[in-house]
């Protein structure tokens, strides 16, 4: 199933550490001090670039360069701590922040317009 979702994650670099995060970040049970909480864990530890952005990779484009953080991306519940998932980065723990409906808008995108 395609789903429109914002996705958060931290990369790290060994799977003790991705495993450690990932317990202590399933522990919270407030949705809202969960995304503080990841945002801050991806601040201090994650080895990726968007580190400063607090894990935030925006909305996920598909058939990205870690195509296993992606299945299980889509597989996960808005909110909901997922991984830790190994690729050639690291380990990922990831995080859905926001998701959008997708619509069909037409052929390629553009409205059907009639002819008559």
């Amino acid at each position: 199933m395609q789903r429109d979702i914002r996705l958060s994650h931290i990369v790290l670099t060994t799977q003790e550490l991705a495993d450690v995060l990932f317990e202590h970040l399933k522990e919270y049970d407030n949705q809202e001090l969960l995304f503080k909480a990841f945002a801050k864990m991806a601040k201090k530890y994650s080895a990726c670039g968007t580190r400063d952005k607090g894990g935030d990779l925006g909305f996920l484009e598909y058939n990205t360069s870690a195509p296993e953080v992606e299945k299980a991306a889509m597989a996960a519940k808005l909110g909901e701590v997922g991984g830790p998932i190994k690729t050639k980065f690291g380990y990922h723990i990831f995080l859905i922040t926001e998701e959008r409906p997708l619509g069909d808008t037409g052929i390629d995108g553009i409205e059907a317009v009639s002819l008559r």
